[in-house]
């Protein structure tokens, strides 16, 4: 069985096809809902492979490519000690196995996560004195990095990416150069919708089966960024046009009136342009809208 091939596999082995599958800090997840259900030599292997444990605890510390250097495995376990010894603790909070010693990182990990989202929302929304810039993300990133899970979502619902995208008061391409930071450096995904928020969606639950979800395009095509609908939908970004978004957007005309409902990315832009004229847009302030709807059709 196929089952008894992984777990053959030396430990060195398979850390590095796990590095291949999924990042670092997201093996243990691929572990734990992907493998170790299968059967229960599966659940043994996972459970009792303390090597293999701490090999994926270096991960959640130091950000090293684990999958293309000939002494992988001596840095991983290089990582994990020194994930070890950071801190200290007193025996009695001390972990005993490296399986805990990663699900405490894994925790850390989220928490961390959480408080940089919050930061960046803080910053989508203020005007002064910190609006968004290249600058502050970074900053973020730095005092609560150098590892973040980038594709998470918040308790709000918010990722970085649509954060960012939503933005107020400042340029577009000030949005711009933050994406490509997000994208480009991070690893962010154009693909991770965000939601409507824990909250709504516990209101909501008994009135619909799914969550309302945004993509990062739906964001930039409803407000007429071209420059950035241009750049998720090149072939190396690889960003999906046909996932429909809900939301309720402004108008840039009327601010005291929006349009919302769940459409695509091509479809926001065209409801947003028809109303545009309906509250007396001229040529030139449709501009933008025009040319993120050329670029989606």
């Amino acid at each position: 069985m196929c089952i008894n091939l992984i777990v053959n596999l030396p430990d060195d082995v398979m850390h590095k096809v796990l590095c291949y599958v999924e990042a670092p800090v997201k093996i243990a997840s691929v572990l734990g809902l992907s493998i170790l259900p299968l059967c229960h030599s599966a659940k043994e292997y996972v459970d009792n492979n303390e090597e293999l444990w701490e090999k994926l605890l270096g991960g959640y510390y130091l950000n090293t490519d684990t999958s293309s250097s000939s002494s992988s495995s001596s840095s991983a376990a290089n990582n994990a000690y020194r994930a070890r010894t950071q801190r200290r603790s007193s025996k009695r909070l001390r972990r005993r196995s490296s399986k805990e010693a990663v699900i405490h990182a894994h925790f850390v990990l989220r928490d961390q996560t959480e408080m940089a989202l919050q930061e960046v929302a803080d910053l989508a929304i203020s005007k002064t004195p910190n609006p968004l810039s290249l600058g502050r993300l970074r900053g973020i990133f730095n005092n609560y990095g150098p590892i973040l899970n980038i594709n998470q979502r918040s308790a709000i619902g918010g990722t970085f990416l649509v954060d960012c995208l939503r933005s107020r008061y400042v340029t577009e391409r000030v949005i711009l150069t933050c994406v490509k930071e997000l994208i480009e450096k991070y690893g962010a995904s154009p693909n991770v919708s965000a939601t409507e928020g824990a909250q709504y969606n516990s209101v909501r639950k008994k009135q619909k089966k799914d969550q309302n979800l945004l993509p990062p395009l739906v964001v930039a095509a409803a407000r007429g960024m071209s420059s950035i609908v241009e750049y998720l939908i090149q072939d190396n970004i690889g960003t999906l046009t046909d996932i429909e978004g809900t939301s309720r957007f402004r108008l840039f005309t009327n601010p005291k009136k929006s349009i919302s409902g769940t459409y695509t990315p091509l479809d926001y832009a065209k409801k947003m342009k028809e109303a545009e004229i309906k509250n007396g847009a001229g040529e030139h302030d449709l501009k933008s809208l025009n040319r993120c709807i050329q670029l989606l059709s």
